[in-house]
């Protein structure tokens, strides 16, 4: 009886130690990829939140701006190159760049799944739902839903201090 009730007490420390180093680890490897996207050319706002799971494009780093305060959560993707447009040769003649600057402002909020195409600006104070694909801007003080994306609610925005 005794054995067994030291050797719970022993797995929850062991456990709750692993838990920590694990947390640790993670909040690392979130520091340095953040320093690499902006070693990279990614301009990239103050308090950045993301899954390691989510992807930022480095085909032209420039091309993406993150504000303040953007959390990006699970599989989300933000892209600057749409790779689809190279298999239809007549993009090139009709002068079809495959490239797009991508800029999200301020208080901005990326869903699981959710994708922003090439070329969008999603403006301050957004929630983009999960499994949502931002092909168009989205204006600021609004949520968006939906393959392609539209704004399904809009609201004023008071920042409290």
């Amino acid at each position: 009886m005794i054995f067994t009730t030291i050797g719970n007490i022993m797995s929850k420390l062991f456990m709750k130690q692993c838990f920590f180093v694990i947390q640790i680890y993670d909040s690392i490897i979130k520091k340095i990829k953040i320093y690499f996207y902006r070693a990279k050319g990614v301009k990239i706002g103050k308090n950045f939140k993301f899954s390691n799971d989510s992807y930022i494009d480095l085909h032209r780093p420039g091309y993406i701006e993150i504000g303040d305060n953007v959390q990006i959560t699970r599989w989300a993707m933000i892209l600057c190159y749409d790779s689809s447009k190279d298999k239809y040769p007549f993009n090139y003649l009709l002068n079809k760049d495959p490239y797009g600057k991508v800029k999200i402002g301020n208080n901005v909020y990326l869903g699981a799944h959710s994708i922003v195409m090439p070329g969008v600006t999603i403006g301050d104070n957004v929630i983009i739902a999960a499994n949502s694909v931002v092909t168009h801007d989205i204006s600021s003080n609004s949520i968006a839903a939906g393959a392609p994306a539209k704004i399904i609610n809009t609201f004023d925005f008071k920042e409290t201090v």
